[in-house]
Formats: structure tokens, sequence, C-alpha cells
């Protein structure tokens, strides 16, 4: 090789590494600003996402205080009230709510306070209220719940702020029940250290840029009375600021506090003109990001021809670093999956185009025991555990992520409900198999709740919606032990309105009586004629629109509220008959239904007697229905109460009788004076022809059983002329169904029935 050759290949690999240099250089500086704009844009979305979450945060513990507030005025009866029972009423609302100061204010202007150490005022003038609380009452006394703006309290107190709510007397105000409290409840909110995990805090500001709950982490350790104070913030940004408020809008902002730069997040809560104002502190970890990127490029260009190893690793640096600061912004520490925020911005777009996709939220049954049985570092090897099962199952263009403690999402673009159920399934089984500790007996269990984006019409869709359907099934899936994997649809959404509906009303549905009576005749088989009927509550609220039982008779029994419920339904049948009785007419006998829990009440009996003398109705002419499932209970503690109600002239009867496995142990073991077969025993009838000759055997030696130990029969149920021919010829006493009548309101069976 001449000397001529070797110097055009030199030039050759100069020209070359020149070119790959400046490209390296070029695609380096593109990959760096998308990189930074990436960076940017995730800080700004996490920002903006933290904030929303922490203004949801104070305007439930708002609505929860009006809420608490508006119970306790519902309960109180400020036309008799003193100041002992309102006194009492305090100290149990302290129970549940942080009300430093409550008081009752009549349209009249005076009023009565009380403390939460029980320091009571008679007669507090309305002018010695602050402005601020003056106004919240006006305007309950207009019939509207308030909050005051933020004031110093009398008491030496600082930052507090007052609730109003109306109270009524029938449909008129009566007056305003008030209760301050400091501002110090929102502390606990504000001072969450998980603040753009770690690097960011929040303060409270009202619309004129002053600092009402300032968090302990701050930049600024000067005390600032607003957020304008020592110009920290430039004229231009205040500018920019005080237009976003004045219009009630959010916005982004910065300052410069010891020649660092801090982004700054603004965001209306929408209350009194309140702002959340969220500092983004990570700003100098970015900073010397940039100025690396800017050091890097100056030593590539000057030793470019001799340095590209050195640019390339400058340039892999740089972005690993980037990569490290998006990871800390879109990604779970525990288990590297998406977190929340990246899972939503990755299906955002996918949702808002197309229903062609499913959302799941995967669950841990019991996983805090797991925490507490086995430590948080077998409950973390199991999270991740969860999340490899998932990457193995996650297909191309699906995602997933981990959104707090062991809750899952998984978006799928599949859409096929019994293959969704199958990939599930197996994700499930694969998880279910992991060993924790060396515990192989130990049983994973999950539950699963999933929303086919072809199964609902939201307008406009959005993740949120769909996120909000799936929770609402993977609740149903947790409260089923038997189907682990549910779908949410329609009927399901429906029943969750419902039972939100239901528990939010009921009580000032008892109050103003739309709990309506409803009778349904009972038929003499001998007579043809009516021998009885039986009262069925039926809810009808001022909307017009029926609520039947057995959508809300479940919950009551869950919650309790059947006790109340019952006991009232019992007053109404006493009402019913004395009606009757002062009108001079025979009265009908009425039978009504007694829950479990309401039997087994302490003063049970007692109550039932002060309602037959309050309405001096003759106790025979009611028979109480219990169910069959309480024979299942300490039977001698039952024939107790039973005798017990028997002796002041009570009937009892047995219920469903024959839809459990106990209905001949009931027959030998309570003195109990009726029993009411089950319509499942005509049903079956009906539904079993080939065991129907058996059927007949049985419930017939069953009612020539009752005969012998004086026990009447009704039957439930009975719907055609076949049904009643059918029990007559078995001997039964009474029937009860729809071929007699369909349970009709108090009125209407007055009018038809008893002459």
């Amino acid at each position: 090789m001449n000397e001529k050759t070797l110097k055009k290949k030199l030039d050759r690999l100069t020209v070359m590494v020149v070119i790959i240099s400046i490209a390296i250089l070029a695609g380096g500086s593109i990959a760096s600003y998308f990189l930074r704009t990436m960076l940017e844009d995730a800080l700004a979305g996490q920002m903006q996402s933290e904030t929303e979450q922490y203004e949801i945060n104070i305007n439930r513990q708002l609505d929860a205080d009006i809420q608490t507030l508006n119970t306790l005025a519902s309960f109180l009866s400020f036309g008799t009230m003193d100041t002992e029972s309102f006194m009492r009423g305090l100290v149990v609302s302290r129970e549940y709510n942080d009300f430093d100061r409550m008081g009752y204010f009549w349209k009249s202007g005076d009023g009565v306070t009380v403390t939460a150490d029980s320091d009571i005022r008679m007669d507090v003038p309305f002018e010695v209220l602050d402005e601020n609380v003056r106004d919240a009452v006006q305007k309950a006394w207009q019939g509207e719940s308030a909050i005051s703006r933020i004031y110093p309290a009398s008491d030496g107190r600082e930052n507090v702020f007052a609730y109003a709510v109306p109270v009524y007397a029938g449909e008129d105000v009566a007056g305003a029940l008030v209760a301050d409290v400091s501002t110090d409840v929102f502390a606990g909110v504000l001072e969450d250290r998980s603040v753009l995990g770690g690097q960011g805090y929040i303060h409270l500001i009202s619309d004129t840029g002053k600092l009402l709950v300032r968090s302990e982490d701050r930049v600024v350790e000067e005390e600032l009375d607003k957020i304008y104070d020592h110009d920290y913030i430039s004229p231009e940004e205040q500018e920019k600021i005080q237009k976003a408020m004045k219009a009630g809008e959010s916005c982004f902002s910065e300052f410069t506090y010891d020649n660092v730069t801090y982004q700054v997040y603004l965001d209306p809560i929408g209350v009194n003109g309140w702002y959340l104002f969220c500092v983004q502190t990570a700003q100098s970890v970015n900073g010397s990001i940039y100025r690396l990127m800017v050091n890097t490029r100056i030593i590539t260009v000057v030793v470019l021809f001799i340095l590209l190893i050195i640019i390339a690793y400058g340039y892999r640096m740089i972005y690993r670093s980037n990569r490290s600061l998006i990871r800390s912004a879109w990604y779970d520490p525990l288990t590297g999956a998406y977190n929340t925020a990246r899972f939503v911005n990755e299906i955002s777009g996918i949702v808002e185009k197309t229903r062609e996709y499913s959302l799941a939220a995967l669950n841990v049954r019991q996983f805090k025991f797991i925490n507490e049985i086995f430590g948080s570092r077998q409950a973390d090897m199991l999270l991740c555990h969860i999340k490899d099962v998932l990457d193995d199952r996650i297909r191309d263009g699906e995602y997933f992520c981990r959104s707090t403690d062991d809750m899952f999402y998984l978006f799928f673009r599949e859409t096929d409900r019994e293959a969704l159920r199958k990939r599930v399934q197996d994700i499930m089984d694969d998880i279910s198999r992991h060993a924790v500790s060396n515990n192989r007996n130990y049983q994973i269990m999950l539950y699963c709740g999933i929303v086919i984006g072809t199964d609902v019409e939201d307008v406009p869709p959005t993740v949120q919606k769909s996120m909000t359907h799936v929770r609402f099934a993977l609740d149903t899936a947790r409260q089923s032990m038997k189907k682990h994997i549910w779908f949410y649809d329609t009927s399901l959404h429906e029943y969750e309105k419902l039972e939100n509906y239901v528990e939010s009303h009921m009580h000032q549905a008892l109050a103003d009586r739309e709990f309506r009576m409803f009778l349904q005749p009972k038929v003499s088989l001998e007579t043809g004629k009516i021998s009885g009927a039986e009262a069925l509550v039926r809810w009808v609220p001022r909307t017009g629109q029926m609520i039947y039982p057995g959508q809300f008779i479940p919950m009551f029994e869950n919650n309790g509220f059947c006790v109340e419920l019952d006991l009232y339904m019992v007053e109404q049948v006493c009402a019913r008959i004395r009606a009757w009785l002062d009108e001079g007419v025979r009265p009908v006998p009425l039978s009504v239904n007694q829950s479990k829990l309401l039997f087994y009440e302490a003063d049970y009996i007692d109550k039932l007697k002060a309602l037959l003398e309050e309405y001096r109705v003759p106790a025979p002419l009611i028979t109480l229905e219990i169910l069959e499932g309480l024979a299942m209970e300490n039977v001698d503690a039952l024939n107790e109460k039973i005798r017990c109600l028997r002796e002041i002239g009570f009937r009892i009867s047995m219920d469903d009788f024959g839809s459990g496995y106990s209905s001949l142990n009931t027959l030998a073991n309570l003195k109990i004076d009726e029993i009411k077969f089950d319509r499942g025993f005509l049903l079956n009838l009906k539904d079993s022809a080939a065991d129907y000759d058996r059927q007949i055997i049985i419930m017939k030696e069953i009612v020539e059983l009752t005969k012998k130990l004086d026990i009447s029969t009704v039957v439930e149920g009975v719907e055609t002329a076949e049904n009643e021919a059918l029990i007559r010829s078995l001997g039964c006493e009474l029937g009860q169904g729809y071929y007699y009548g369909r349970p009709v309101s108090e009125e209407e069976f007055s009018e038809t029935y008893v002459k």
C-alpha cells in the first residue's frame, strides 16, 4: 500500500468519523430534546394528576362534614330542643367529626352555642358572630348548605371556617345549625409525604394569594402572608396567576428562590375561591441534567474525530439519567410495572376512539393478612410475582399497572366475554401457584372485576369512567365467595345507584312516612271469604316511583335498619286496626313480618306492649310472622320469647315454611300457631311432574300433622283455580296469592274487603 492510498483511506475514514460523529451529535441532540420534553410533560402531568387527587380528598372532607351536620340537623328536634339534648348531640357527633364548636341560630337572630368541652352559651346575639359566619348562616336560612371563608376565631384560634345547614320545621326553615372547624383538618391531607414521590409539597391558598394552610415541607422558609410576598414570583407570573384565579381556572407557573427555579401548579377547589398551590422541588435535579447535556455536546465538538466512544457514552449516560427520572414519574418503584398515571396516559387515546377494549381490576383476597402473617417482604415478593405473570400474559398493544397496594389494572384488546374469563382465570391460576414463604399450604385467592367497552355507553367515553365501572364490578366480586370474576353491566350500575339512594335516604324516608303499608288478603278455603291479610311494605318516595321490598329489604337486613322498619310496620298495623274499630266495622286480622334482629332485641316485647296500649288494639288480631331460619338458633330461647308473646295474645306464624332444612323440627320444637307454606311448594309441584305424587304425599302428611298439633296452615303463591283446588283437597285452611288479590294500599283494601 503506497502513501497516497493510505492517505486516501485515512481521509475517507476521517470523513466517515466526522459524518458519524455529526450524525450521533444530531441524533443525541434530538433525542435529548425529546427526552427532556417527555420528562417535563410527565412531571407536569403528575403534578396535575396528584393535585386533582388532593382536591378530591379535600372536597370529600367538606362533603362528609356537611353530610354529618345535615344528619345531626335531621335528628335534633329544635322546636323542643334544650341545651342538655343539644350537648348530648354534640358529644355523640364528636366521635365522627372534627367540629370544635357548634351552635343553633333561630331566624329571629338569637342562638345557642356549645363547644367540644361542653361550654354552653345561651341567647347568643347573631350580631356577635364573625361576618363570614353570618354570611353562611343567612344562606342556611335561605335553605342552602354553606361553607364560610376562613377567619380567626374570637377565642384565639386561628384559621377556622364554619359550616351552616338549614334546619326545617315541616316545610319551612326554622333556623340554622352551625359548626366551626380548624383548617388543621386539611393538614393531614396536605402533609402527605408522597407528593410527587417526596419531591413536592402543597399549600392551600385563597384566590387573592393568601396562604390559608401552609405545608411544613417548603422551599421558602420565611413566614409569608401571601404567595406574592418578597417578589419570589415575577410580576409577569403574578399577572398570569391572578388572571387565571379571576377566571377560576387552573394554571402552571414558576418562581425562583436561591437561584433555583421551581415549577408551580394552581388548581381551584371550587369552594370560596380556595386553590391548591403545588410546588415541584425536583427542578434542581433537572437543571444538573440539562447542564450535563450541554457540557457533553461541547466536549463532543472539541474531540469529535477521536472521542466517538466518549460521545456515545455521554449520550448513553444522559439517556439513562433521563430514563431514571421518567421511571420515577411513570413506574411503580416496587414492581417496575406502569403506575396509574402512565397506564391512564397509554390507554386514554384508545378508550376515547373505540369501544373495542376491556378493562379489568385484580385484587388479592385478604392481602393485609399476608402482610401480617408472613411479613411485608413476602407480600412484596408476591406483588413482584404478579407483575411477572402479567408480563408473560399481556399481549402486544395491551397494558397493565399496579395502582395501590395489591390493586392491578389490566387493559385488554379482547371483548369476547368467555375468552376474557379464560384469560383472567389463567392469570389468577398462575398467581395462585406462588408459594408465600415456605408455606405451600397457604392458598392465594384473587378476585377480579371486568368492564367491556362495548357493554357501556359512556358519553364521552373516558378512562376515569371505565375505572369507576370496573371498581363496581370488583367490589361485587369481593363480596361473592363463589364467583371470583365479575363483569360490569348496566344492572350492576343501577343497583349501585339504588344502594346509594336507599342507604342515604332510608332514615329520612321513615321520618317522612314514605314507607307505605299494603295489604294482601288471606282467604278461607272452607268459606271462600276473607279471613285475614298480610301487611307488606312498599317504599313510595316523593317522586312517586315505587321501590319494592326485594330492592331494599336485603340492604336493611345487612345494615340493621330492618329493626326500625319492622317496628314501624307493627305500628301501622295497630293504627289500621284502630281505625276500623273507630269506624265501627269488624276489623280484619293482620299479620306482619318480624326480622331476626328485631325478634332478639332486649326490649322487643316491651315495645310491642306499648304499641298495643297506645292504640288500644286486641293482640289476637295481630299475627307476628317469623322466618323458619330462627329455628336454627337457640330453640329454648326462641320458645321462651314465643311464650311471652302468646301470653300477651299475639299469634305466631312461621313464614316461608319448607324453604329450609328444619321444617319438621320446627313443628316438633316450636310452640307456634300457624305455618305458611313457602310458595316454592306449588312451584315445585309445577316444575317436578315426575315427582308430583311424592310431593303431594309429603305436603298432605305435613298438613295432617299440623292439624294434630293444632297449628293452622296458610299456603302462599296461589295463582290459579287449580292451585286452590289442590290445596283445598290437601286440607289446608287458608290461601294467599294473586288468585285472590294482589297487595293493595290499606285504603283500597278497606274499601274492597272491610264492610
